[in-house]
């Protein structure tokens, strides 16, 4: 599993997100578990799941290197977690490599 951490704005509360690749070069395609936005507000951490569990690959799953992703509505979603991180806010992105 790859996971990419990238530090950016606060952008408030996020119920979409749109995630694409442009599908250049060989082995361009990517399988994507989730998105984690990590943010806080006020003192409390909070983290924001979109669940994808898709190919974002033109000869994977549906062929569609573009997912627009929902907000995790499940009350697991929306979460603290352990406070004492000072890197915010995050987006992680969590994605499984696969050899095909």
């Amino acid at each position: 599993m790859d996971i990419f951490c990238i530090k950016a704005v606060s952008l408030g509360d996020l119920e979409k997100v749109l995630i694409s690749h442009d599908g250049a070069g060989p082995g361009s395609g990517w399988f994507l578990d989730k998105i984690v936005i990590k943010y806080k507000e006020g003192e409390e951490a909070q983290e924001v799941v979109f669940p994808c569990n898709r190919w974002l690959d033109e000869y994977q799953d549906d062929g569609r290197t573009e997912r627009e992703l929902t907000a995790n509505k499940d009350g697991s979603s929306m979460k603290p977690f352990l406070k004492g991180k000072n890197c915010f806010p995050t987006i992680v992105f969590y994605t499984i490599v696969f050899a095909v």
